[in-house]
């Protein structure tokens, strides 16, 4: 098939690609039809198929920039690791960042935990490219910090990695009502929920928050 006369091809492929994460991350591959995804990127069915080829491989482009995405903030919590001044400060800082990063990315998050709803784990391909090497950098890194065991601290990295997560796709009217903050700045209430990460991280962790860091 021709590409349509005066298409913007990047644009046209980023709305398709937009659209297409989006309905698979909220129905999953088998609720969403190629037909919903042109509908929603504004464009023909042809032209879909013109870019993408089947439903399959949409998904799989879906799928990878999803990987792109969360690919870069693990580089980013990575290169943290080596600036920190303490333990505690390391790990209040790297939740922050997650939050912050889920928050703006939520709809790569909820694709990631619809595979995990779907099929009780991420598939082998996430596994080996993402959540093993994640928990064996972070791990390994605390392990090295702490003296701890690798096991726990695997074990506590994906708690509070889900934790993280499930605040993340909140919506803002969800957040408000677990505060209590009705009324007053949205960004208070992201930075009271912030905070509540952090400190629950450092306690997973058994480790002493900031404020008490500073008082010894």
């Amino acid at each position: 098939m021709a590409r349509p006369a005066g298409a913007n091809a990047e644009l046209t492929r980023s709305r398709i690609l937009d659209s297409a994460s989006t309905h698979f991350a909220q129905l999953g591959l088998g609720g969403v039809s190629v037909r919903d995804i042109a509908r929603g990127a504004g464009v023909s069915l042809g032209m879909v198929h013109h870019y993408f080829g089947s439903k399959d491989e949409l998904y799989q482009a879906c799928v990878d920039s999803m990987y792109e995405e969360l690919h870069g903030m693990r580089a980013e919590l990575l290169s943290r690791l080596k600036g920190a001044d303490s333990v505690s400060e390391l790990i209040d800082d790297a939740v922050r960042v997650s939050f912050h990063f889920a928050r703006e990315h939520q709809t790569s998050i909820r694709l990631l935990m619809r595979t995990v709803v779907e099929h009780g784990e991420l598939g082998p391909v996430q596994q080996r490219a993402l959540q093993l090497p994640f928990l064996e950098e972070i791990s390994g890194a605390l392990g090295d910090a702490t003296g701890r065991s690798i096991t726990e601290l695997r074990l506590a990295t994906q708690s509070v990695t889900f934790l993280v997560s499930r605040y993340a796709l909140s919506s803002d009217h969800e957040l408000r009502v677990l505060t209590g903050m009705h009324k007053g700045s949205f960004k208070a209430v992201l930075a009271e929920v912030e905070s509540h990460l952090a400190g629950a991280a450092l306690s997973l962790l058994d480790l002493p928050r900031i404020s008490e860091q500073a008082l010894d």
